[in-house]
């Protein structure tokens, strides 16, 4: 039997561990990094809204919501429809990004504007990022709608958490 030399290999679960490796572990080291100096100290003393989920709750989700854009990210390489993966693909990407910068601005800098900001970026993006995904891999896009459900939970608590730390 002839090999199509032509025809494009699907990526393997290697690829799904190091979209893992990326997404999960570089958003762990950040968090350690910043949770090991200063930055603790200062957001225990924001006042939060009665209703926020407690931090632990908050960076659990976290993790969970970069592991589903990760399995996104690879599910576009492996099944996503060649003409609309690519952007997508990088949709999702820039989507990490802001949502990783969240955790610089509102922490790093410690300025919990920053937070709200950069929550009503990365919620605004997510509309588009998930359609694009649909568009090239339903499975893909039902894998980020936890993550816009969380952005406007999210968006609701970083504006209450700025208003009560004005």
């Amino acid at each position: 039997m002839a090999t199509n030399i032509f025809r494009k290999t699907r990526p393997a679960l290697g690829r799904l561990a190091l979209y893992l490796l990326i997404f999960v572990g570089a958003a762990l080291a950040l968090n350690a990094w910043i949770f090991s100096g200063p930055a603790i100290q200062w957001s225990r003393t924001l006042d939060n809204p009665a209703w926020a989920p407690p931090g632990g709750v908050v960076g659990a989700v976290w993790v969970g919501l970069f592991t589903l854009m990760a399995i996104a990210a690879w599910s576009l390489d492996r099944y996503g429809d060649d003409r609309h993966k690519g952007l997508a693909r990088t949709g999702v990407i820039v989507q990490y990004l802001v949502c990783m910068g969240w955790t610089w601005g509102y922490f790093g800098l410690q300025n919990v504007a920053n937070g709200f900001y950069i929550t009503v970026v990365a919620l605004v993006l997510s509309l588009p990022v998930t359609a694009l995904a649909f568009r090239a891999s339903r499975l893909a896009g039902v894998l980020l709608v936890p993550l816009v459900a969380w952005l406007i939970f999210a968006l609701a608590l970083s504006w209450s958490t700025w208003r009560l730390n004005v």
